[in-house]
């Protein structure tokens, strides 16, 4: 079970609409308004619905109101991060004697 699912929305009548058909789901729910990162303009800013739980068929409903879906299903794949050296590496040769 997920914790909670982001849906974003570029309008705000779409996010609203999508909010009704949740309240009226009974599915829990948070909207608010999100800066992706680097934007300057706030009336850019997407409209995120947080959905607690795991809905089944949340990305398909998303799309169908106009939204998409922030993650995949079984969340983002990431890769472990390569080791640490032990030691600082030298790039240039010692003097010859």
């Amino acid at each position: 079970m997920r914790e909670a699912s982001a849906i974003h929305f570029d309008e705000r009548d779409d996010a609203d609409a999508f909010v009704a058909e949740l309240a009226a789901a009974g599915v829990p729910h948070r909207l608010h308004r999100d800066e992706f990162a680097g934007e300057d303009d706030f009336e850019d800013a997407a409209w995120i619905v947080e959905v607690d739980g795991d809905v089944p068929g949340l990305g398909e409903w998303a799309e169908r109101a106009g939204g998409w879906l922030a993650e995949s299903p079984g969340g983002p794949a990431v890769a472990p991060p390569p080791p640490l050296p032990q030691a600082p590496r030298r790039l240039k040769r010692p003097p010859a004697r």
